[in-house]
C-alpha cells in the first residue's frame, strides 16, 4: 500500500498530533527527503516522538520506510485533473470508484461459504468496535429480515468475555477497517486454538490478523486525492457498512437456490 492508501485506512484512528505530522508532510513533502528524523522534526516544527508515533500508527516498520514512501509519492505525483470539481463531486467520485473496484473483485466463493456458515451455525457473533460496530449492527438487522438471529459484540469488555466463553459451536464475523491487532489478535488466536471458525472482513491487506484465519475478505479502501493540502479523508466504514447488506443479499440468494 502507498501512503495515501494507508491514510485512508487509518485516518479515523489518528490523534490530533499524528494528523499534524501528516498535514505538515503533505504541505511540504520535500522537507523529509534525505533528512534524518531529527531534521524532519525541525523542518515541520513537530517532535521526533510524534513522527515516530505517526509512522507506527500507519503501519510502517520505521522512519526510513516512511520517508521512502513520501519520496515515492513526490516522484510519481501528477496534476490533479479533478481540481476544478466541487467537494461533493470528489466525495461521490471517491465512493463510486471504490464500489467500481469492489464489484470486480471475485468473491462469490467465500461469500456463499460465509452465508452457508451463517445458516448452519446456531450461534453467530458479529464483532465491531467504535464506528465499525455499525457494520456489525447492520448485519444483525439485515439478517432479521431473513429470519436469522445473530448478535453484535461491540466493545472490548464483551469481546474479552466472549473469548473465555466461546466454543466450537460459535461462528465469528469480525469487521475491522484496520485489522487491529490490539483489539482482535487475542480473540482470534484463542478461536484458532479452539477450532472456532472466524471470518475477518478488513481493508488492511497487510494486517497480521490475516494469518490467523483462512476465511478473510479484503475490501478496497476509499480516499480522496486532495491537491490543496487538506487532511480530511472520507470514512472507509461506509464501504464496510454497505458490505453488511451484500452479505444479507447473498444469504437470501443462497436460501432460494
Amino acid at each position: 500500500m502507498n501512503l495515501e492508501e494507508r491514510i485512508g485506512i487509518y485516518y479515523t484512528s489518528l490523534t490530533k498530533s499524528e494528523k499534524n505530522v501528516y498535514q505538515a508532510v503533505l504541505a511540504n513533502p520535500k522537507g523529509i527527503i534525505n533528512k534524518s528524523i531529527q531534521e524532519a522534526a525541525k523542518t515541520y516544527n513537530v517532535s521526533s516522538a510524534s513522527i515516530q508515533r505517526f509512522v507506527k500508527k500507519v503501519g510502517y516498520r520505521g522512519y526510513t520506510e516512511f520517508r521512502l514512501a513520501v519520496e515515492d509519492i513526490t516522484s510519481s505525483s501528477k496534476s490533479d485533473k479533478s481540481s476544478d470539481k466541487t467537494n461533493l463531486w470528489k466525495i461521490m467520485n471517491a465512493y463510486i470508484s471504490t464500489f467500481q473496484t469492489l464489484k470486480d473483485v471475485k468473491m462469490d466463493k467465500i461469500l456463499f461459504q460465509l452465508v452457508k456458515d451463517i445458516k448452519d451455525y446456531s450461534i453467530v457473533k458479529a464483532l465491531g468496535i467504535g464506528n465499525t460496530a455499525l457494520s456489525a449492527e447492520q448485519l444483525v438487522y439485515s439478517m432479521y429480515s431473513e429470519d436469522k438471529f445473530i448478535e453484535a459484540v461491540q466493545d472490548k469488555i464483551k469481546i474479552d468475555y466472549l473469548e473465555s466463553s466461546m466454543d466450537s459451536n460459535y461462528l465469528l464475523i469480525i469487521f475491522s477497517v484496520t485489522g487491529s491487532t490490539e483489539t482482535y489478535k487475542k480473540i482470534m488466536t484463542t478461536a484458532k486454538k479452539k477450532g472456532i471458525k472466524t471470518y475477518l472482513i478488513t481493508m488492511n491487506q497487510e494486517s497480521s490478523l490475516l494469518k490467523l484465519t483462512k476465511n478473510k475478505i479484503i475490501l478496497p479502501s476509499t480516499n480522496i486525492q486532495n491537491n490543496d493540502n487538506t487532511l480530511y479523508r472520507v470514512d472507509n466504514r461506509t464501504i464496510l457498512y454497505s458490505f453488511a447488506e451484500v452479505i444479507s443479499y447473498y444469504y437470501a440468494v443462497a436460501l432460494n437456490r
